[in-house]
């Protein structure tokens, strides 16, 4: 299912009132009659927090994501816990872990929101949209999103998606767009914004550029090469590398652009050293094409929003958004370790 594997994904909060078979789960922790209608009332919702804590090791992360406070999500899972007379969770100041007894318990609840997850589907054309418009950035979409969003649409028959990819932040306020995905809170007030993940940059240069250039070991050195600007709606990307800031790409910059793919090619090319995700570039690091430099300094991290222009979205939009949401959790977003080799440094 969604959790972990390539099935499509669902919202937790709304698959809960489709499955009645939760029994099984927690009959592998403990053996007992019949519940009381508030029991079951409970089990079901717990049972989605307690995957929800246990993917993502982290009450915070999961609070998050779920939009809920985290003292209430902890006090819910101790009350279930509590409820089964099973202990559930080894809590640490760093990571939260499965106990040994909750392993075949975590399987079996995964089986039971998978349950949910179909029986929703089954409703899924009742009402809802057959169209959806979906906004993005050219580079987001060619290198990213445009396959995680035909998954989707392949789980839907009949559903028609169109990907309008593009420079410029559309009005959603006035445009005919269901959803836009961005990097960067959208400034507008209006615009309810959900984030989805973080898209972790570095510096980049190729292989030529440095044996012409240089080692490079300190990110003032920046200042006095020659960079490639990114461009946005709003201007120039900001530069923050370690200690040092600039409101845009530092060094003589001749060349500018608002792709980042063509500033991923003019950077394999020798014209300069380029700020670009991560993802994008490890691919080219990997074939030689490109070098990172100053990797144990920090770099812009740049969240991913998927925006609309109201806070009620139709079921259909919400499974896509939590689609994308857990999909974006494979490691092809993660960051790079710091302890990657430092070609700069030779």
């Amino acid at each position: 299912m969604c959790l972990g594997t390539d099935k499509p994904c669902f919202q937790l909060k709304q698959c809960l009132n489709h499955v009645t078979d939760w029994r099984y789960a927690e009959a592998t922790l403990t053996h007992f009659t019949m519940p009381k209608m508030e029991q079951l009332l409970h089990a079901l919702p717990d049972m989605a927090l307690f995957v929800e804590v246990a993917r993502t090791g982290s009450f915070r992360q999961a609070a998050a994501r779920l939009q809920l406070p985290p003292s209430t999500l902890s006090r819910r899972i101790a009350a279930m816990e509590a409820r089964l007379g099973v202990k559930l969770l080894l809590r640490t100041t760093r990571s939260v872990g499965l106990t040994p007894a909750a392993q075949p318990f975590y399987a079996q609840c995964l089986e039971v929101l998978d349950a949910a997850q179909r029986a929703q589907a089954l409703l899924a054309d009742s009402g809802q949209p057959r169209q959806l418009r979906i906004a993005m950035p050219v580079d987001l979409g060619v290198d990213v999103l445009g396959t995680i969003i035909a998954d989707f649409a392949a789980t839907r028959p009949g559903l028609q998606i169109d990907m309008a990819l593009g420079s410029r932040a559309v009005d959603l306020l006035r445009e005919p767009v269901d959803l836009a995905f961005r990097i960067g809170q959208p400034l507008d007030e209006r615009i309810v914004a959900r984030k989805l993940a973080d898209i972790h940059s570095g510096l980049y240069a190729s292989p030529g550029f440095m044996a012409q250039h240089g080692p490079i070991r300190q990110p003032a050195q920046l200042a006095g090469l020659p960079c490639l600007d990114l461009r946005t709606a709003l201007g120039s990307m900001p530069w923050q590398i370690g200690e040092q800031a600039w409101p845009g790409a530092p060094g003589p910059c001749r060349l500018a652009a608002n792709n980042v793919a063509l500033l991923c090619r003019l950077a394999e090319a020798g014209h300069g050293i380029a700020l670009l995700p991560q993802h994008v570039a490890r691919p080219r690091v990997a074939q030689q094409q490109l070098v990172r430099l100053l990797p144990q300094a920090s770099t812009p991290v740049w969240p991913l929003y998927a925006a609309s222009a109201g806070r009620q979205l139709p079921p259909l939009v919400q499974a896509l958004i939590s689609h994308v949401r857990d999909r974006l959790d494979r490691p092809y977003l993660a960051p790079q370790t710091a302890s990657a080799p430092r070609p700069t440094s030779a």
